[in-house]
């Protein structure tokens, strides 16, 4: 091709990126940017199309695979949503409860409302476990819940006794009753609590080796779309594109040079159906 042809190719790849620079472009919009360049736009987007299917299939399969073999167990179950609200509760009352910011005198209502609701959370808690291990998020909010359970009822008591502060020692005692049940649950059946503590790492590995069966199809399907000198081009005006941004001072994800057309966009939104705090564990 001629160079007039190459400069106007680069020039588009350029245009179409520009108004994301530069906090919003990423390899795979530059990668899209080459495949619009040589007129290759469709095949490109059918390509983004098929790996973000696949990687929200796979998100699906993973959830739907914890619920049906751990239930309410599973990470992210309602349990822990149920602890979450809880220990906001409990916080919020020991805060009230405390004196520091607000009269206690005030808060009273707010405080046994709150510390209530906390309580019921950890019964809710203990009524799904019914003694079996829970996942070890849940010692955390339940603990933070009983943390703030715990200074609610000692923060009341300490100005003196009364049915209030009777009523948060109560809720208090529910808090601590939980946190004990939960940890004795845990370590009643060692095994029952590693199979719950690596659930998600399990299902992700299970399905792994299907998310990567679509990344060698969508591939192997560019490269039967695409002749020799167009896939050529394509990788050539994104691995170039890329070399002039990082020396720009624009830092991105890097990737290495020559890698086939096609790869980066379907490696990059593949790589979503592992939430992002575990991509380094799959």
């Amino acid at each position: 091709m001629t160079d007039a042809r190459w400069s106007g190719q680069l020039a588009a790849v350029h245009a179409e990126i520009a108004p994301a620079l530069p906090r919003n472009v990423e390899p795979r919009t530059v990668e899209l940017a080459a495949f619009g360049a040589v007129g290759e736009r469709d095949l490109a987007m059918r390509l983004w199309k098929d790996a973000r299917d696949a990687a929200d299939g796979a998100r699906r399969s993973v959830r739907a695979g914890l619920r049906e073999r751990h239930g309410s167990r599973r990470p992210g179950g309602w349990p822990l949503m149920v602890l979450l609200a809880g220990a906001l509760c409990a916080a919020v009352a020991a805060v009230l409860s405390s004196g520091l910011r607000f009269d206690p005198a005030d808060t009273v209502a707010a405080v046994l409302t709150l510390s209530g609701l906390a309580a019921l959370a950890c019964i809710a808690v203990m009524i799904a476990a019914r003694g079996r291990a829970l996942n070890r998020a849940v010692i955390r909010l339940h603990g933070v819940a009983t943390a703030g359970l715990v200074l609610a009822a000692v923060f009341t008591v300490g100005r003196g006794w009364d049915a209030a502060a009777m009523i948060l020692l109560v809720t208090a005692a529910i808090g601590v009753a939980g946190l004990v049940g939960v940890l004795v649950g845990r370590a009643r059946n060692p095994a029952d609590t590693e199979v719950v503590d690596t659930a998600e790492n399990v299902a992700l590995a299970e399905t792994k080796p299907a998310v990567e069966a679509v990344g060698v199809r969508l591939r192997a399907e560019t490269e039967a779309a695409l002749d020799a000198a167009t896939a050529e081009r394509i990788a050539a005006l994104r691995d170039t594109v890329l070399a002039e941004l990082a020396a720009r001072g624009i830092t991105l994800e890097p990737v290495p040079p020559r890698t086939p057309a096609g790869s980066v966009i379907i490696d990059a939104l593949l790589a979503t159906w592992v939430p992002e705090v575990m991509r380094g564990e799959v």
